[in-house]
């Protein structure tokens, strides 16, 4: 064989190695770095002026491994932190850690993960339910949840459905049944239980969802709305109906044990690089154990952000609430809370 028959057949040997190894890394989890980090400043009334956050500081790993046929394996860690001094917020994974299966019939998840109720119905908030100019939240709100397994649909003509199962902290007859907090001798050691369905067409949005939290005594929360986008604006409206009885997620919240009825209505209008963001959340507490009577709360809210490429996004927001005395100020805000409360937030994003 010539010399030039031996490159050749080294050449093809060397091709047919690398074609292998190329192989092999498809084969590998393709993996997602992201992350948000925000600042600014805040001030309300009562309270010095603070540097802190609007959209929660994050970094995260997100990865999936191709198994053929239209399933992928998936995993996701997201770490929360405080950018103003650098601390960890929350748990060390507070994000999210999770593992599951995405298949054409939808995707599975386990571990722990956003609750459906809050992930869905925040949309309806021009605000997302960040920062000063946030609406007001229920007391049995809560971001992500430990020890659960999620289900979310593959798009059914618009439709998506959503369900949660969350295992309670006790895991026996006797885990939880003595100490500090007896949730098992109180009956508050409840497993937790969401489903949602979602329905987007173009302009057109809505959705409803029903929770229990886990280790609530049973609280629930329900609510609904949707969305109309027309032109550069869109519209909101929603509704959450909220039972706390007096528990949320193992911890004794007796002081908050209550009824709570919440309206929001959003406007989001577009203006080229700007949009500017307003909101009216209204809130009506019966909490009869202690009060005589029910009693609301106002929050108005009004906001601009102006995005200076792609990933970073300047922003400014002033909120006023109106509370209707000084008892549901402290039921919402605690007892250093004034009758009306100003807002003033100013800050700056940016997105990787």
């Amino acid at each position: 064989m010539s010399i030039y028959g031996v490159i050749m057949k080294k050449n093809l040997l060397a091709l047919a190695l690398l074609g292998s190894i190329s192989g092999l890394a498809c084969a590998q989890s393709n993996v997602t770095i992201y992350g948000i980090v925000d600042t600014g400043f805040i001030k309300e009334t009562g309270s010095d002026g603070r540097m802190g956050e609007n959209i929660n500081n994050r970094i995260g790993f997100r990865g999936s491994e191709d198994l053929g046929s239209g399933y992928k394996a998936t995993f996701q860690l997201e770490k929360r932190f405080n950018l103003n001094d650098g601390t960890i917020s929350g748990v060390d994974w507070e994000g999210a850690s999770n593992l599951g299966i995405s298949s054409p019939f939808g995707a599975v998840r386990l571990g722990r993960l956003n609750e459906l109720p809050t992930e869905t119905f925040r949309t309806l908030d021009p605000f997302n339910q960040f920062g000063v100019g946030s609406m007001l939240l229920s007391s049995q709100r809560s971001t992500r949840l430990s020890n659960t397994v999620r289900y979310d649909s593959p798009n059914l003509s618009g439709f998506k459905l959503g369900a949660t199962y969350s295992l309670g902290k006790n895991t026996n007859s006797d885990s939880i049944a003595t100490g500090d907090i007896p949730m098992k001798n109180q009956g508050a050691d409840n497993d937790g239980y969401a489903i949602s369905v979602k329905y987007d067409n173009g302009g057109v949005s809505a959705l409803a969802n029903w929770s229990r939290l886990a280790d609530s005594n049973d609280s629930s929360v329900w609510n609904l709305g949707g969305a109309y986008s027309f032109g550069p604006a869109k519209i909101s409206l929603g509704y959450e109906k909220t039972h706390d009885k007096g528990w949320k997620l193992g911890s004794v919240k007796s002081g908050k044990r209550s009824s709570q009825d919440n309206w929001l209505l959003g406007l989001v209008y577009q203006l080229g690089a700007g949009r500017i963001n307003a909101s009216f959340s209204y809130m009506d507490i019966d909490h009869s154990s202690k009060w005589n009577g029910s009693k609301d709360i106002k929050k108005y809210s009004l906001g601009y952000e102006h995005k200076l490429s792609k990933r970073t996004t300047l922003y400014g927001m002033v909120s006023w609430s109106d509370f209707e005395n000084g008892q549901v100020a402290d039921f919402y805000r605690g007892s250093s809370a004034d009758d009306s409360v100003t807002g003033v937030q100013v800050g700056i994003t940016h997105k990787f």
